[in-house]
């Protein structure tokens, strides 16, 4: 098929099925009937499925063994569908990597590696039905009004990708712009571009706001897209303020297209491609990780695959646009950036998610003011400042918010402020102890 017209195709099906059901058990319906198709197609052309298949049976998939990205590499040969080694792709894309071209497919598929957030990186893979899937999607998601406007979409990211470049078209003009260049030296760039998108990781729109032109770089109908990382309300903050427009955002991971911000601003996950079950990281059941399975991509099949992300579960109410699609509240960091204090009153310990730690600091210190913090004790954690300020503060935050929890608080000590490269996940909470 032609790339252009099935990227159309698949747009005008994606902007369908994000309003076509009213009632929401009639898509969940809908819904287990497209997985247990797919189900039946990946276990007969992955090895590593078939015999999940065989074992488990695929009207009970949901009874299957959760997985992960160890999980997906350690069986890499005998999990995706279209017999590529791993040695062969982790070649191409270390290749890519290296020479900053990112157009080389393997057998017409692109492969491409993970940031490697979590410790390990990983590779993916999809095909060139599954890129006109995904831009397809991603354009009925992500933009306002038709595509006969006309588009001019900048994206800063770590690397280039054929599923990028699947986007261009005379309507849709995409350039991207490489992090590991200085952002000073390709303003001009921008400039003479002026997007009607900018899509880059939140710290990098934080600071292409910070330039004196910010505000008028971009061309209307204008729309700022946060994606690759977390956006906290420190960078939304700033990202706001000197755009002076919202940012959306954009919810993608090697694992797929997972979530994007409807017109009415509620984060609706992409549940016409992956049925999401949560995992409850807390008793009140307020944050979650997501298991995913995604009944679209048969390449490298991500079936009951456990991200490491905590998302912040919202209050369920319906949403003003109309789709029954399920909404989360944020994305809030990774499982792993959790902390954990000893309990006041007897053994055990208390988690003590990103965000509350995030809360505590920001109402402790000055505005402007940037942060890092990582536990490397069991009741140790380390602060590190952009700017030189007092620590009672912080300290006293930090011991209200534990006292709350039934922790016992940490002892904070100052180390001093290196600014992380932008091409670089930001983790301004992290713990070490789990390293």
């Amino acid at each position: 098929m032609n790339a252009r017209l099935g990227i159309l195709w698949q747009y005008l099906l994606a902007r369908g099925r994000f309003t076509r059901w009213r009632d929401r058990s009639a898509f969940e319906a809908w819904q287990e009937k497209m997985t247990l198709r797919h189900l039946a197609r990946v276990a007969e052309k992955s090895p590593h499925f078939g015999r999940l298949a065989r074992e488990h049976g695929i009207a009970r998939w949901r009874q299957w063994p959760l997985t992960g990205k160890a999980a997906m590499m350690q069986h890499f040969d005998d999990w995706n569908t279209v017999g590529i080694r791993l040695d062969d792709a982790w070649k191409l894309a270390l290749d890519a990597e290296r020479t900053r071209d990112f157009s080389a497919t393997l057998h017409g598929i692109t492969v491409g590696l993970s940031s490697g957030t979590s410790g390990s990186r990983g590779v993916f893979l999809a095909s060139a039905a599954e890129r006109r899937l995904w831009a397809g999607t991603l354009l009925a998601r992500v933009l306002r009004g038709t595509l006969r406007c006309r588009h001019r979409a900048a994206l800063f990211l770590r690397a280039d990708s054929p599923l990028y470049q699947t986007l261009g078209s005379r309507r849709f003009r995409f350039e991207f712009f490489d992090l590991l260049q200085p952002l000073e030296e390709q303003w001009p760039r921008l400039r003479a571009l002026r997007p009607t998108i900018l899509a880059a990781p939140p710290r990098v729109l934080a600071h292409l706001a910070s330039h004196p032109d910010a505000a008028g770089l971009l061309a209307p109908p204008h729309l700022l897209l946060s994606v690759a990382d977390v956006l906290d309300e420190t960078d939304r903050t700033r990202i706001e303020g000197g755009f002076r427009t919202p940012p959306g955002q954009i919810y993608q991971a090697t694992e797929g297209f997972l979530a994007a911000t409807c017109p009415h601003g509620r984060l609706h996950w992409n549940e016409d491609a992956v049925v999401i079950e949560k995992q409850w990281l807390d008793a009140g059941r307020t944050r979650y990780a997501p298991v995913i399975t995604d009944f679209r991509r048969l390449t490298q099949p991500i079936i009951r695959y456990r991200l490491d992300d905590v998302v912040v579960a919202d209050d369920g109410a319906p949403c003003r646009c109309g789709s029954v699609f399920g909404t989360l509240a944020a994305i809030e960091g990774r499982c792993d950036d959790a902390l954990l204090l000893p309990k006041v009153d007897g053994p055990g310990e208390v988690t003590v998610f990103p965000d509350f730690v995030r809360r505590a600091i920001i109402l402790s210190i000055p505005t402007g003011v940037d942060y890092a913090v990582v536990q490397t004790g069991s009741a140790k954690w380390t602060l590190a400042l952009s700017r030189e300020c007092p620590l009672e503060p912080v300290q006293g935050e930090v011991d209200r918010l534990c006292r709350q929890l039934g922790a016992r608080p940490p002892m904070l000590e100052r180390v001093p402020w290196v600014v992380p490269p932008l091409t670089e996940k930001r983790r301004r909470v992290r713990c070490v102890l789990h390293a």
